[in-house]
């Protein structure tokens, strides 16, 4: 960039006047602002310039947020993208997730600190995208992986075996100390696994997951939509796909094999993996599990250690 555009580039999306101003107005002081109430000019945009982070508002009557994404993802997949929106709405984070593959999920209204650090962290990561140093290693297609399925039912795990095995190992566990075994001694790609265990909520087991193992993609399967039990998944876990029960096995197969191929571009450029930086659990009690969870993990690694 020259010296007159080297400042980041930010696309603001929303067709409310007064919420382009004003996030204007906080950003523009460190940041190009380029701002847009419509989805077709921001597609646009992304087309000619090079867009470090682009932010949009969900409901807008030309063209949704999670439509804009969606494309925003084909024309620009290094553009780090975030949500922003004021409507509690599960379809839209589910689409957020699956076919936007959002950053960050943010609710209106946002916290002006809470904004900034976001943004901060998201052109952060795009700089480092964009570096020369960030150019791809040698591909890694016929790489076997390992997917560990986390479910009570036979049913998830004889769906993902079918559709992986035998090009892919296929693990089953249905409790969440004998996945955790199974994660502290082998490398796995991709956890396929329900949102919860009888009572057991997975939600910290799988926050505290992605912070020590970045690398590792999520699929979730439940019958379950609750917007802001998702919007926690987006942000604090980086969750790749959300998916509903029952089992639609094209479905499936669709996004497994989507989970493959992002897997293994997390493994042929490195860089990448700072796509999957989660924000830290905010409430008291969910860090203290949390801890709980890393602890445990961490015993688990000395144990298999430990001489026979």
């Amino acid at each position: 960039m020259n010296a007159v555009t080297e400042k980041p580039r930010i696309l603001l999306v929303d067709d409310e006047e007064r919420i382009l101003r004003s996030l204007g107005m906080l950003l523009r002081m460190h940041y190009q602002v380029f701002a847009t109430s419509d989805g077709h000019e921001a597609l646009a945009i992304l087309r000619r310039e090079k867009i470090h982070v682009l932010i949009s508002d969900q409901r807008m009557p030309v063209m949704t947020g999670t439509e804009l994404l969606r494309q925003a993802r084909v024309i620009a997949p290094d553009t780090i993208r975030i949500l922003l929106t004021g409507y509690a709405d599960a379809d839209a984070a589910l689409a957020a997730v699956n076919e936007g593959e959002i950053f960050r999920y943010i609710n209106k209204p946002w916290g002006p600190k809470e904004l900034r650090d976001t943004i901060a962290q998201a052109v952060q990561i795009a700089q480092q995208l964009d570096a020369p140093a960030a150019a791809a290693t040698a591909a890694t297609a016929d790489t076997r992986l390992t997917c560990l399925v986390l479910d009570r039912d036979i049913a998830t795990y004889q769906a993902v075996k079918e559709l992986l095995e035998p090009a892919h190992e296929v693990l089953w566990r249905r409790t969440i100390d004998g996945a955790l075994d199974v994660l502290t001694t082998q490398p796995v790609a991709i956890l396929v696994t329900e949102l919860s265990l009888g009572d057991e909520d997975l939600s910290a087991m799988l926050k505290t997951l992605k912070q020590e193992h970045p690398e590792l993609l999520t699929i979730i399967l439940t019958c379950f939509k609750d917007t802001s039990r998702l919007v926690e998944l987006i942000n604090q876990a980086q969750i790749y796909r959300y998916l509903p029960k029952p089992l639609r096995k094209g479905l499936l197969g669709q996004n497994i094999e989507s989970t493959i191929a992002r897997y293994r571009r997390l493994r042929a450029q490195p860089v990448q993996v700072l796509t999957q930086a989660v924000e830290k659990p905010q409430v008291p009690a969910q860090q203290q599990k949390t801890a709980q969870i890393a602890q445990y993990l961490g015993w688990l690694r000395s144990r298999n250690k430990a001489p026979a």
